[in-house]
């Protein structure tokens, strides 16, 4: 029986307020990419590193009170969405015909700085609740890198083995 081939020859690890970042100089393994893109779109946040994208993003008030964002491209999910002044965190719908979405409407329904709602339509961001007295979003987010790979150590134990995976 032949040892599996290493996975990831030459790469670096770099330590960052309790999670890790592996930077992998060369072409890495197939079956550790769709690994990494799974656990980005579906994974425990608590095993990624979410960022704060806050000075990315630039805020535009509409009429109704909400405001629009935009977010940035490497962006695969939006994990918090804060600001000064609201009693909790918003809640996060990606699905914009979500009832929650759809309540959002109406100005007798939409979210309050007690119950806050940012909507995700694709790369657009709409934020309901009354704005802070400073305007700043506080946006946290799990990002995709190119050959970067944020997660914290815990998230390795999810990976099958890539020895079953790739021997017959």
């Amino acid at each position: 029986m032949t040892p599996p081939a290493k996975i990831n020859m030459g790469s670096k690890l770099n330590y960052s307020r309790g999670s890790s970042a592996l930077c992998f100089p060369g072409s890495i393994s197939p079956g550790f990419s769709n690994w990494y893109s799974r656990l980005l779109a579906a994974g425990d946040p608590a095993m990624l590193a979410p960022v704060d994208i806050s000075d990315r993003l630039q805020p535009v008030a509409n009429p109704d009170g909400s405001m629009t964002v935009m977010l940035p491209e490497n962006v695969i999910r939006v994990v918090a969405v804060d600001m000064e002044g609201w009693k909790s965190p918003a809640l996060i719908t990606r699905d914009p015909e979500s009832r929650m979405a759809r309540r959002q409407r109406s100005p007798y329904s939409r979210g309050t700085a007690d119950a806050p709602v940012a909507v995700i339509d694709g790369r657009r961001m709409t934020v309901h609740a009354p704005a802070g007295d400073d305007n700043r979003l506080t946006v946290t987010a799990i990002t995709d890198d190119p050959d970067m790979y944020h997660l914290d150590s815990a998230a390795l134990s999810t990976i099958k083995s890539f020895y079953f995976e790739t021997t017959p």
